[in-house]
């Protein structure tokens, strides 16, 4: 089932709007699902439609990707507050929210600032942060040449290069994935993308680390084994969540969750079984 939502634009940012699509069932449990950088709703159709159809799934573009487009610069909060107007003229109080990466990290500023919204939060491959200006000052400038290098080399080569990166893993040598990758990524608009790492790049968002002992509800974070630099982070953060869980997937990288769709699936459904579905379970 496929619907399209019409934007609901609040008065304060009149010139901005979140495209969203809901899948699955309406009455089901809400499911907020956030990409990735370069990613768009089409990411998690193939989940969302084989293994998600009892939930209502929202899927969102984030500012700067796909249909959401950005007409001038906003700060990250204010985006946010438009999001959760949204959500809620749309009938949405509270919901699960699925991130990847830098969807992972907006997941983590929508649980800080709007807490009442997140029942619970699925982290695959995120992290809260940078915890230095120094660090934060650096990634920007690195982001910037980011940018520098799609706008000189294009989308063809700079997807591959991306999905090169040691962080990947082998997924690069998955040529009918990285062919559908290329097809989607280049329905981005690089301007958008820069701007979009202008408000919720990892140096532009500030450090989440100190309010991790904060976060009341489930979180399950999700790396791939091969991602290393992800396993760490995850293995810290788990230090400091009352309620985590963190769960590898076996022979991927960064990615896995489109090199491994069953194996992810499969964990993310055990986890809102135990956690939400078990928790709704318990008060009736």
């Amino acid at each position: 089932m496929r619907k399209s939502i019409a934007p609901f634009v609040s008065p304060s940012l009149r010139e901005f709007k979140w495209h969203l699509e809901n899948r699955g069932r309406p009455s089901g449990t809400a499911l907020l699902w956030l990409h990735g950088f370069m990613g768009s709703t089409e990411d998690w159709i193939p989940l969302v439609d084989s293994h998600f159809s009892g939930y209502s799934n929202i899927l969102i573009d984030l500012p700067g990707h796909g249909s959401s487009t950005l007409s001038h610069l906003d700060d990250s909060i204010r985006l946010l507050e438009t999001l959760v107007t949204q959500l809620h003229h749309l009938g949405v109080t509270s919901a699960t929210v699925i991130g990847y990466s830098m969807g992972g990290r907006v997941a983590l500023h929508l649980q800080k600032h709007f807490p009442e919204l997140v029942d619970a939060l699925v982290i695959l491959s995120g992290a809260p942060g940078l915890k230095t200006e120094s660090e934060r000052q650096s990634r920007i400038k690195s982001d910037i040449q980011l940018i520098e290098r799609l706008e000189n080399e294009g989308f063809a080569k700079f997807v591959k290069s991306w999905y090169d990166l040691s962080i990947f893993g082998n997924i690069s040598k998955n040529h009918d994935l990285m062919d559908q990758l290329l097809v989607q990524r280049a329905k981005n608009d690089i301007a958008q993308l820069a701007q979009s790492l202008i408000i919720y790049g990892n140096g532009a968002l500030p450090s989440l680390w100190d309010h991790l002992i904060k976060v009341n509800c489930p979180i399950l974070l999700m790396s791939g084994s091969d991602d290393t630099k992800y396993v760490n982070i995850h293995t810290e953060m788990l230090r400091s969540l009352p309620r985590g869980k963190h769960l590898t997937v076996d022979g991927c990288g960064h990615a896995f969750h489109l090199e491994k769709p069953l194996e992810t699936v499969g964990a993310i459904r055990h986890f809102l079984s135990e956690t939400i579905e078990g928790e709704k379970s318990d008060t009736n």
